[in-house]
This record gives C-alpha cells, sequence and structure tokens, in this order.
C-alpha cells in the first residue's frame, strides 16, 4: 500500500574518528514523496520533490538498509498545524529546514535520530565535505554576487519595492566588499554602514534581507528584538545572537564576523516610560547594542568575536509613530470601502525623522549608529494583485505549483484576484496576510481534492448563487485515492 509522506531525507555515511567508527545521517532536504513496502518487505520512500527528486530512500529502522539515503517521515497534520493550519508545503519546508540541523546520529531505539553535538567529530564533517565541494559551488558564488542579477531576481519575488531592494542590496553589497578588502580597520569602520528599515507589517523588510542572503551565501540569522534583556535580566543576550550567527556560518568565526546580524521588531526596543521595569530593561539593552554597533570584543564560550566587521541591520514598523502623526493631523481616515487601495497620506513612512525616532523611545546615540535607513512603500491595493500575480513566492503561484503536482486543473478569474486584495488590505498585514486569506479560501476544498473526488479547481469571487470562493469539477472516473491509479 502506498501513501503520501512528507520528511526529512538524509544521507547516510559511516565515518571512522579517533579510532571509533560512527553511522552519521547528514541532512539533506524536507521533502515529500511516496511511501511504499518493497518485496524485500522494507519501508521505502520515493522522494518526489526538490533537487533529489526521483531518489528511493529507505525508512530509518533496524532492517532498512538499502541504499545511502534514509528518510524520516513527518506527521503530516502536525506540520500542517505548526504551519497555522496551512496546506503550503513550500512554507513548511522552509520552517521545518530552519529548526533542522546538518548532522545526526541514530538514537538508542533505532527509531529516529538525535542531533550531533560533538562539535570536535561536526569540525571534522565540516572539512570533509570542503574537501568534497566542486567548483561548481564556487561558479555559482560568482555568478549571483554579480549585483545586477542578484537585483533582477530579488524583484521577482518581492514587489513594489524597486528602490528599496536597490538601496538594501547596494548597502550589503558595498559592506562585503569593504569587510573582505584589506582597507585598514578605521577606514572600514568608515566605509561600513549599520541599517534601519521600517514600513508596515507585510511590505517585504524580511523577505529582501533572506533572499540577499542566499543569493550571495552570506551567514545571516533574524532575531527578534522582543526577546532580548540586558545583564542581570531574564532573557536573551547579545552573545546568544552572535553565538547563533556562528552556527549559521557552521562555526567559522572569520565568516561569521562578516555576516548579517538582523534584529527585528527593533520599535519594540523603545522605552515606555509607564512600565518602570520594561523601561529599564529596553533600555540597558538599547545600551547594549551600542557596543554591538560600534565593534566590540564579545566572548562566549571558548570563543572570541569581533563585531567590527559585522553587518547589523534593524527591522521596525513602528506604528506608534504613524499612529501619533495620524493623530496629530487629524487624520482619521481609514481602511473602509471608500478608501480601498488608497495610500494614505499617514502610511508614508518616507516622512519619518530621526526625531521621530527619538521622541518614540530609540535612544539619540542608538539611531545615530544607523548610517543607513530605508522607508518601505505602504502597499495599494494595485501592489497587492500584483503580487499575486506577479511574486514566484505569492500564494497563487504556490497552489499552483501544488496543484500541478497533484495534476489537478487550476485556473482564476480576475475578479477573484481582487476579492482577495481586498480582504488581505482589510487586516492591515500588507502581502503577509495574503497567504492566510487565500488558506482561508481554499482550505475546504482541499479534502475533497485530496481524496481524489475533484479533478478541477476554479477561484472566483462569491456570490448569492455560490457562496463559496471555488467552483469544483468531478472526476470522469474516480480515484482510488490521491495516488491511485485512474
Amino acid at each position: 500500500m502506498s501513501s503520501l509522506r512528507v520528511g526529512y531525507l538524509f544521507k547516510k555515511k559511516y565515518i571512522n574518528y579517533q579510532g571509533k567508527k560512527y553511522e552519521v545521517f547528514e541532512f539533506i532536504d524536507y521533502v515529500s514523496g511516496i511511501g511504499f513496502t518493497n518485496t524485500h518487505n522494507n519501508d521505502i520512500c520515493n522522494v518526489l520533490s526538490g533537487n533529489n527528486a526521483g531518489v528511493y530512500a529507505s525508512f530509518i529502522n533496524e532492517d532498512a538498509n538499502e541504499g545511502e539515503y534514509v528518510f524520516l517521515s513527518d506527521d503530516i497534520d502536525k506540520a500542517i498545524k505548526d504551519n497555522e493550519n496551512s496546506v503550503d508545503f513550500i512554507e513548511i519546508r522552509k520552517k521545518r529546514i530552519s529548526k533542522t540541523a546538518k548532522y545526526y546520529l541514530r538514537n538508542d531505539k533505532s527509531t529516529g535520530l538525535t542531533q550531533l553535538l560533538n562539535r570536535d567529530l561536526i569540525s571534522y564533517l565540516q572539512k570533509e565535505d570542503k574537501k568534497g565541494q566542486s567548483d561548481f559551488d564556487e561558479e555559482e558564488f560568482e555568478k549571483t554576487s554579480d549585483i545586477s542579477s542578484m537585483y533582477s531576481s530579488i524583484k521577482k519575488t518581492i514587489i513594489s519595492q524597486d528602490e528599496q531592494i536597490m538601496q538594501i542590496l547596494t548597502a550589503l553589497f558595498k559592506n562585503q566588499k569593504v569587510v573582505n578588502s584589506d582597507l585598514d580597520m578605521d577606514l572600514i569602520a568608515k566605509l561600513k554602514e549599520n541599517i534601519l528599515i521600517y514600513g508596515s507589517t507585510g511590505t517585504g523588510k524580511t523577505e529582501i534581507l533572506k533572499r540577499i542572503s542566499k543569493l550571495y551565501n552570506i551567514p545571516l540569522v533574524i532575531e527578534d528584538a522582543t526577546s532580548l534583556s540586558e545583564t542581570g535580566y531574564q532573557g536573551r543576550k547579545i552573545t546568544d545572537m552572535l553565538e547563533d550567527l556562528c552556527l549559521a556560518a557552521d562555526n567559522d568565526i572569520e565568516l561569521a564576523e562578516k555576516g548579517i546580524l538582523v534584529i527585528d521588531e527593533f520599535d519594540k526596543l523603545a522605552e515606555k516610560s509607564e512600565d518602570n521595569q520594561s523601561h529599564v530593561s529596553r533600555l540597558g539593552v538599547q545600551r547594549s547594542l551600542l557596543k554591538l554597533l560600534d565593534g566590540t570584543l564579545f566572548y562566549f564560550g571558548d570563543k572570541k568575536f569581533d563585531t567590527s566587521k559585522l553587518t547589523v541591520v534593524a527591522l521596525g514598523a513602528f506604528t506608534g509613530i504613524i499612529d501619533e502623526k495620524k493623530q496629530n493631523s487629524g487624520n482619521t481616515i481609514g481602511f473602509g470601502s471608500n478608501n480601498m487601495g488608497k495610500k494614505v497620506n499617514y502610511d508614508d513612512y518616507s516622512k519619518i525623522s530621526s526625531n521621530d525616532f527619538i521622541k518614540y523611545g530609540i535612544m539619540r546615540e542608538l539611531i545615530g549608529r544607523f548610517s543607513k535607513t530605508i522607508a518601505m512603500n505602504p502597499l495599494s491595493k494595485e501592489d497587492i494583485i500584483k503580487i499575486l500575480k506577479e511574486s514566484d513566492f505569492s500564494p497563487l503561484n504556490t497552489y499552483k505549483k501544488l496543484f500541478d503536482m497533484l495534476e489537478v486543473n487550476f485556473d482564476f478569474s480576475d475578479e477573484f484576484i481582487e476579492y482577495i486584495a481586498e480582504l488581505a488590505i482589510s487586516k492591515q498585514s500588507g502581502a503577509r496576510s495574503l497567504k492566510t486569506v487565500f488558506d482561508d479560501c481554499i482550505s475546504s476544498a482541499l479534502f475533497r481534492i485530496f481524496a481524489g473526488e475533484y479533478s478541477s479547481i476554479s477561484l472566483v469571487k462569491p456570490d448569492i448563487e455560490n457562496n463559496k470562493p471555488y467552483i469544483l469539477t468531478k472526476t470522469i472516473e474516480k480515484k482510488h485515492g490521491l495516488f491511485g491509479r485512474k
């Protein structure tokens, strides 16, 4: 009997290290596949997705030793639940990969894996992996290091932020040129820029940086400012963020020192005078960040981390500043139907000045350390529609890939696109809410599609006759399950 599976693809290898033999599982990808039992009564998974499509991998148990690839099944229902009940394999895959280590060992029960924690063995494995790398990686790096091709690539994903992409890309590209040069440290410090990016939720602040990091092969970590605390208070410290960056660089300290540290929710560090304890803690975190931005030696474990070459990027919505400007101007325009799609003035982040940040509660000295400030564009209804139609990662395009994989016909009307755009704007979360809105519209149809009852879905704007945002067409011959024969 066959069944749809999602899970972790590993490459199994045996390592002799310091006179001891290790069975090591190297994580390759989070994949989808068909699980079945072969003629030898072993559980096998035929991988369907990713660069390793077509690989046959045995499930991890004592009897399944076929091939060098192995597959560890994941709970599909739990994976969907962890993804906010959204059936979006691309998003599920990204989240699972972000929480998966590189190397694992078989656990005592022989039914799963345990993360490898032996640092000396990890370093040995990393060196062996580097020896086996071909020149292709280097050629690919050179190709994607061209700033023009990177700009064109990112614009396919992030829509209506062309100038912002160019500014962010230019600043990071310049930083990498500078920190990898033979210039003296004083000159590097003067040329390197730390960046503050601010704008409404869902305008692409984080995604731009992720795309640049992936294309430019720079270690990058995104940390939440709300989890930080000063010394003496419970919470994460500056050194915890730097340690995460080291892990992202595979413990290559020199590479990590030239990486990108992104501090999200930066606006939440603003002083709050009405809450004395929070006020003190937030102010302490801001002071700690001053040392980070100035270029200082930090110590954790047996590591010494110099932040002189580190690029720090702060992200924040700063909606409080916008709300205050709105109140002061007496502007009460909202997101009602009469204003749907309009870029109203109080959403124009380009009007925010350094003094606005300071009045909001960010230390003057801290704001002064960000030599590059970039305001994101607010998104209109037309922008949202453009994102839906053109972005590589729009839910419209990601679901199309899913339905193509399932061999289900898929189409949509222009009225449906406008309907989705209006729902997304009403949530005031920018492009981020598109996925939620889209999933809500389509979720009730997915079960019947997965059950093989329908072979076609058309997305439409609901009306009096059809209150659902879709029309399903039955299969001519009923399928025996999702992957059965017709």
